[in-house]
C-alpha cells in the first residue's frame, strides 16, 4: 500500500529532475506475496535478537538492543525467503538466524567504528556489519593504503563498464 502511493510521487519528481530514471523499491515489495511469512519472520527475527542480546549480556559483551525496524524489514524478508525455500521451518530458522546476525555483527563492528571515531555507534543490518568488518580487517593489515587501494578498485569496477559502452541513440 505504501509503495503504491510512493512510486507515482517519485516518478513525477524523476521526470523533471532525473529523466529516464527507474524507481527502486526496498524489500517491502515482497511483503504482499507472503503476508504470513512476514509476521513469522518478524517475530522469529526479534526472538533471535533477544536471544543474541541475552548471550552477549551473559558473556559480558556489549549489549545490542534489538531494533524494531531492521528486525521487521530484514527479518520479514528472511521469513519470506525461508518460507519459499524451506516452508514454515525455513521461515522460522532463516528469520531467527537473521536476528542473531543483526545482533552479533554490530557487536563485532563496534571496535572498527571506534577506531574511526564513532565510539558506541553501530548499524542494524547484516550487510553493513559484514562489509564493515571486512574493511576494518583490511585497515588493520594494510593500514590506510589498503583502504585507498580498495576505494580505487571499487571505483574502477563501477566506472569501467561506462567507458566500454558506445554512444547509443535513444
Amino acid at each position: 500500500m505504501i509503495l503504491s502511493e510512493l512510486i507515482p510521487a517519485f516518478e513525477g519528481i524523476s521526470r523533471t529532475i532525473i529523466p529516464n530514471s527507474v524507481p527502486a523499491v526496498d524489500c517491502a515489495v515482497f511483503f504482499t506475496f507472503a503476508p504470513t511469512a512476514v509476521i513469522i519472520g518478524f517475530i522469529c527475527s526479534f526472538l533471535g535478537g533477544i536471544v543474541g542480546m541475552l548471550i552477549l549480556g551473559f558473556t559480558g559483551g556489549v549489549l545490542i538492543v534489538p531494533g524494531m525496524v531492521p528486525h521487521f524489514f530484514c527479518g520479514a524478508t528472511a521469513g519470506i525467503y525461508g518460507n519459499a525455500t524451506g516452508g514454515k521451518k525455513g521461515a522460522i530458522v532463516g528469520a531467527f538466524v537473521n536476528g542473531l546476525l543483526i545482533t552479533f555483527l554490530p557487536a563485532m563492528l563496534l571496535p572498527v567504528l571506534g577506531h574511526l571515531g564513532f565510539q558506541n555507534t553501530t548499524f542494524g543490518d547484516a550487510d553493513f556489519g559484514v562489509i564493515g568488518i571486512i574493511i576494518g580487517q583490511i585497515l588493520n593489515y594494510f593500514k590506510a593504503y589498503g583502504i585507498y587501494a580498495l576505494v580505487a578498485v571499487v571505483a574502477v569496477i563501477l566506472f569501467l563498464p561506462k567507458f566500454g559502452q558506445g554512444k547509443k541513440d535513444a
